[in-house]
């Protein structure tokens, strides 16, 4: 009924079209680091589309409703008529989650677990595909309406993590968390504060306060081309990667992600076209 209200979908970036035949086979039988953005202040529609069938499941369709050929003999389970061995899991902040009263059951029985890098390894570890808001509590803070904002400049560990664990990233945004819930674009000074405060004992970064009513719009996911580290890897899995290493990975994913951006943001509903990152 939500999915109704809101009118979910998860599409192919127009990206994929660009590829040959060849070059989409090489990626439909990996697991990856799935990053995520924008946070929002809850993020109704990566959870939609991203752990249930609400959208649909990923399969081959473009945001501008282009066809690819799925691959043969692809998955039953979510998402798996495109990438054929995806078994999804999301790294949630569950402490921030267990302040609302039913929010921790939903998110572990949608397969979601605390969001710290042993937990994370280990869930990589038993072939699995975990997703990662990457800008973290902090990029949920600038969650309006017309207001897109990629918080990763310096966050980097995400990128640490998938090169020590030999994946590579698989980049996602979600047009439409943005908008869910309007906020105050320049709160008091006092209000900052306690809202920083609030955030260091709890993990969760608290609305300064909100300058609307919230919004039912529509809510797609849009599946990128995924970021190739493998030049990157150490030689074994589990080995330190060099800062270099890092930051080259780091410097791919803020390129892949911003080419996602453009290519789709004119394509899907909610009139993004003239989103700026």
């Amino acid at each position: 009924r939500m999915a109704r209200c809101f009118g979910t979908r998860i599409v192919l970036s127009e990206e994929w079209r660009q590829l040959s035949e060849e070059q989409r086979r090489r990626w439909f039988d990996r697991h990856y680091v799935i990053a995520m953005h924008p946070h929002g202040l809850l993020p109704l529609g990566a959870i939609l589309n991203g752990l249930t069938w609400a959208g649909g499941g990923l399969k081959g369709i473009t945001a501008s409703g282009a066809e690819l050929p799925e691959p043969e003999n692809g998955g039953t389970l979510l998402h798996q008529r495109w990438f054929r061995h995806m078994k999804l899991r999301a790294a949630v902040a569950s402490g921030a989650c267990g302040l609302f009263p039913g929010f921790y059951e939903m998110f572990t029985t949608l397969g979601a677990f605390e969001c710290t890098k042993p937990f994370i390894r280990d869930v990589l570890r038993q072939q699995k595909d975990v997703a990662i808001f990457v800008g973290g509590a902090q990029e949920s803070c600038y969650a309006t309406p017309g207001r897109y904002v990629c918080f990763v400049s310096a966050h980097k560990g995400f990128v640490r993590l998938a090169l020590e664990e030999h994946r590579d990233i698989l980049p996602m945004w979600t047009f439409g968390d943005e908008s869910i819930m309007p906020q105050m674009l320049k709160p008091p000074a006092w209000l900052t504060a306690l809202q920083t405060y609030f955030k260091s004992i709890t993990g969760l970064l608290v609305p300064p306060g909100f300058s609307g009513l919230p919004r039912f719009v529509p809510l797609t996911l849009v599946t990128g081309v995924p970021v190739s580290l493998e030049d990157l890897w150490p030689a074994n899995v589990g080995d330190a990667v060099t800062d270099a290493a890092v930051e080259e990975g780091h410097r791919r994913y803020i390129q892949a992600q911003q080419k996602l951006f453009d290519s789709n943001k004119a394509l899907v509903a909610g009139d993004h076209k003239n989103a700026v990152i």
